[in-house]
């Protein structure tokens, strides 16, 4: 008897602990991936191209008088966290893509990726 209350004790404990935690989810931003990227060629690729592939940029800097970099940023977060304990586990995906126009054009750019997870 003195083991089956026990039991029912930890079972419960653990049942009212699990049912503390909370998914979350986070985007934000304009949505990349190497798909999306691999559609931009040097050189041809044109400012209205862009915009319908990415829409306007986070932000636009002007480099010289010829030159303008695009920068867009995207951020997606999925995590669990629990009540007391914290944030227990997490999805993490962070790109960024820079361009660089001259006269309508796309004459450079660079995409990074990065992906950060924490399992429990």
């Amino acid at each position: 008897m003195k083991n089956l209350k026990k039991f029912l004790i930890a079972f419960l404990s653990i049942i009212i602990l699990s049912s503390c935690s909370k998914k979350n989810f986070l985007e934000q931003g304009t949505i990349l991936n190497k798909e999306k990227v691999s559609k931009i060629v040097e050189g041809s690729t044109t400012e209205s191209q862009m915009i319908k592939l990415f829409g306007e940029p986070t932000i636009r800097k002007e480099i010289n008088s010829n030159e303008i970099q695009w920068t867009y940023q995207y951020v997606k977060k999925s995590s669990t966290s629990h009540m007391i304990i914290g944030e227990t586990q997490y999805d993490i995906v962070e790109g960024t893509l820079d361009v660089i126009v001259s006269k309508g054009l796309v004459i450079w750019f660079n995409y990074n990726e990065e992906h950060k997870q924490k399992k429990w």
